[in-house]
């Protein structure tokens, strides 16, 4: 008798299950995001809510059977990123979707960019391996780039604007730093590996560095890429 060996179907099951779970989540997180503009809140807080929040998407790396499921999947969302803007003109939801994260300086583009980030690390984590510099490389970016964006605003006094980039705060910079730094260690600790103090503290710094000086709505890459090099490099 031939077919697909018992642990294969309960594998394919899983990640199943894990697909349906994470696009309800999705939907649920973009839903609240919605709510949350409609109910008043800041567009600023609301975009800094789902940058932290897509973060989450990291600590299920570990339970997946295969490496394939969850890049398709980070990859099919990068797509209708992509999408938004143009389904906005002819679907309501989308519009509000697009309403309810941008405003000010602040497009959609950013956003898009933050959806190619994850699934190119996402790649780059699960199917190239090792997982911990690529896993590292979002939680900074999702942590420190999400939380630090917030501190800044709020606690901002020193400003300063590099070539091409939007003005800055010293204290969000260092804020995206350190927070940075946390998102890094929580990485090592996630995925068992030991990249030492001193890797931590310059992997948070490099963050911190590389969103000072990105050019517009450029941080979403700009700051990931920099801490997954640097920690590839350090090995």
């Amino acid at each position: 008798m031939t077919g697909v060996p018992s642990g294969s179907t309960s594998h394919l099951v899983g990640d199943a299950a894990r697909i349906a779970f994470w696009l309800f989540a999705l939907v649920a997180g973009l839903g609240m995001c919605v709510l949350l503009r409609r109910a008043g809140a800041p567009a600023g807080r609301v975009r800094d809510l789902l940058h932290v929040g897509a973060g989450v998407w990291v600590l299920g790396w570990p339970v997946w059977s295969s490496p394939i499921p969850p890049a398709a999947l980070a990859a099919a969302v990068a797509g209708g990123t992509l999408l938004v803007p143009a389904l906005a003109r002819r679907w309501r939801l989308a519009g509000r979707l697009l309403a309810s994260v941008t405003g000010g300086d602040e497009g959609w583009a950013g956003v898009a960019l933050y959806g190619v980030s994850f699934a190119a690390f996402t790649w780059l984590g699960l199917v190239r391996g090792p997982p911990f510099p690529a896993g590292a490389a979002l939680l900074a970016l999702a942590v420190g780039d999400g939380l630090g964006g917030a501190v800044g605003r709020r606690f901002g006094r020193h400003r300063f604007t590099a070539p091409f980039a939007k003005t800055r705060s010293l204290e969000g910079s260092a804020a995206v730093s350190v927070l940075a730094m946390a998102g890094v260690a929580f990485a090592a600790e996630l995925f068992g590996a030991q990249p030492g103090a001193p890797a931590v503290a310059m992997a948070g710094l490099a963050a911190g560095a590389a969103e000072a000086v990105a050019p517009r709505a450029s941080d979403n890459a700009l700051v990931p890429l920099a801490v997954y090099a640097l920690l590839s490099a350090l090995g």
